[in-house]
């Protein structure tokens, strides 16, 4: 695994960072709940990215969230990932938005109030950018999903302050 400090590679046998000497119960005992805290007092350089959950974090809850919401960002913003979060939103939502109604046009003939957005959508061969769009939701959204089934995937923590 990295180390959350200074991203050299940690040897589990070993539990030590060789850079920085955090400990890896340093690591288990990082907190969650205060990157929200972190983030509103402008300190983000006490937030760090670790693979390791947290014990306030339930790692169950995020997987879930992963699985069924995923594909919308859900677990992201389970866990505080709000630029992941937001680019998930945003190519789900083009991909519902534009080719939904497009779909219903080449099935049914109309699609109510967005029949002329999809003829010419259709037309004009607009129609690859929410694919894509689409695509690449659903490949961020499995890449996640094995990220956190092979405990690769980056969970925000505060680390415990250091006793001198």
């Amino acid at each position: 695994m990295l180390c959350p400090n200074c991203g050299a590679r940690i040897k589990l046998k070993f539990g030590v960072c060789p850079k920085c000497h955090t400990k890896l119960s340093e690591i288990k005992e990082a907190s969650f709940s205060l990157v929200r805290k972190a983030r509103k007092e402008y300190e983000p350089d006490k937030v760090v990215y670790t693979t390791i959950f947290p014990k306030d974090l339930s790692f169950k809850n995020t997987l879930l969230f992963c699985i069924f919401l995923g594909w919308m960002g859900g677990h992201a913003y389970y866990v505080q990932r709000y630029f992941k979060a937001s680019m998930h939103s945003l190519l789900s939502f083009l991909f519902l938005f534009f080719l939904i109604p497009a779909a219903c046009v080449l099935k049914l003939g109309t699609a109510g109030v967005l029949t002329q957005m999809a003829v010419f959508m259709l037309q004009t061969n607009l129609i690859v950018l929410p694919s894509v769009c689409g695509a690449v939701a659903v490949i961020m959204w499995i890449t996640d999903i094995v990220k956190l089934l092979t405990r690769r995937f980056n969970v925000p923590v505060v680390m415990p302050e250091k006793k001198k």
